[in-house]
């Protein structure tokens, strides 16, 4: 099968050269929180430059193509950003900066008045909330106005649907995932459940269009993403039966290039290249060749913590999976369980030449399977977390010890399993209980 790949605009290069009042239109459905951010965090956003392109203009049919691609570019570096914070939470990674306001990740203990989580972005930074929440809003509004246009107005507008439609699907659900209660567009606040809910129709809309065009890419695409929304709201039924359509060799990568620099492979800049994190000690020494990882013989940027690299993502250039067909089989093994669940694990370990794993009626032991092969084969792919929470996984570091494991920072490991809905959010949006 072949594979699938995108090559996102960068949106914010377009986003930086507007004059200030053409902002508006673009940025009208964000939550104040973001809305804040968006105004405070770059200059040159407040340059006036007669001669640029008004963000209205940009909203007509002619453009349907770079509003896509605009939202594939937000879309890869929130799942960038993402992919390191919570691998520091869920104990893929460990911090090793001299930068306390980065720790909380680590230690699993922000407050909601945390400005790195909340407003942070995703271009060097790993930001997480208000990146995940521009990608959010990107691909609905591409969606929303695609939806408005006509197929004479918009060569390819069916296919354009699925791609924006699924992109805003993957965004509620990182969203989802990663926090404990989130708003949307100035809305209420939302449980994990409710926003994987919306996933799912985002993702019914991706399929339909998807199906109408005949696009393999973007079907697979959304049926991963539908089958994961679904296993995480808790319909198994459902998650299965989507998960297994997907075709073998499928997958749907995050491009990723040198220059600029949002478009960089976060997990090989900030661990490899920056020695920001390193390896956590519990992916050392798997011997896995899905973990792979190697002792740098030095220490951190900290100068403390023994620096390991991963060798998952060769360079600042490596793609990241979105979605591929073993993710699809690990979702139908977790849906089905019993004996069928460790036939379909022992499939996929045989495409590597790994040794089967043992058959066990134990419910107990087939679900540890099931999270040990998880972590494994979607190492650094931004899902463990998520799996830590749902699935009641060890904390590790236990909660209640000493911060850090190699040398202390102050304070202790909390319990967090999710990120708490910012107070920049709460505070300037009344529907989520601010003033």
């Amino acid at each position: 099968m072949p594979s699938y790949m995108h090559t996102p605009m960068d949106i914010m290069d377009i986003q930086k050269s507007r004059p200030r009042h053409s902002r508006s239109g673009a940025w009208s459905r964000l939550s104040l929180a973001v809305l804040c951010f968006a105004v405070a965090c770059s200059n040159l956003l407040d340059v006036k430059s007669p001669d640029k392109i008004n963000t209205v203009d940009l909203e007509n049919p002619s453009n349907a193509n770079l509003l896509v691609d605009s939202a594939l570019g937000d879309f890869d570096c929130a799942l960038n950003a993402y992919i390191v914070a919570s691998g520091l939470m869920s104990g893929e990674f460990m911090e090793t900066t001299q930068t306390a306001a980065r720790w909380s990740y680590d230690r699993r203990d922000i407050h909601s008045n945390e400005t790195e989580y909340s407003v942070a972005g995703c271009d060097g930074d790993i930001g997480t909330y208000t990146p995940i929440s521009i990608s959010r809003f990107t691909a609905d509004h591409a969606l929303g106005l695609l939806e408005g246009w006509t197929d004479e107005q918009v060569p390819n507008r069916t296919e354009f649907i699925a791609k924006s439609a699924a992109l805003a699907g993957y965004s509620r659900i990182l969203l989802g995932e990663g926090f404990c209660e989130a708003a949307i567009d100035k809305g209420p606040r939302l449980t994990s459940q409710q926003i994987f809910e919306e996933a799912i129709t985002k993702f019914d809309v991706a399929v339909t269009a998807a199906q109408a065009v005949g696009s393999d890419s973007m079907l697979n695409l959304s049926l991963v993403g539908r089958a994961r929304a679904k296993l995480d709201a808790g319909d198994n039924v459902g998650a299965a039966a989507d998960a297994a359509l997907v075709p073998s060799g499928f997958h749907y990568d995050a491009t990723a290039a040198n220059s600029p620099s949002r478009r960089q492979n976060l997990v090989v800049t900030e661990n490899n290249n920056g020695f920001a994190v390193s390896v956590a000690p519990a992916y050392r020494s798997l011997g896995d060749p899905r973990v792979p990882v190697t002792d740098a013989h030095t220490t951190a940027s900290d100068e403390a913590t023994p620096l390991f690299t991963q060798g998952k993502y060769e360079d600042a250039t490596a793609s990241i999976p979105i979605a591929n067909y073993i993710e699809a089989q690990l979702i139908l093994a977790e849906a089905t369980g019993g004996s069928g669940a460790i036939t379909i694990l022992n499939n996929l370990r045989s495409t590597i030449s790994l040794a089967p794993l043992t058959s066990s009626s134990d419910p107990a032991t087939i679900t540890a399977d099931i999270a040990s092969e998880r972590a494994r084969w979607l190492w650094l792919q931004g899902t463990h977390l998520f799996d830590v929470r749902r699935l009641n996984l060890p904390l590790v570091p236990a909660a209640g010890a000493q911060y850090s494991v190699d040398h202390s920072k102050g304070g202790n490991y909390g319990s967090e399993t999710c990120m708490p809905i910012p107070d920049v959010e709460v505070n300037n949006n009344p529907n989520a209980g601010g003033g």
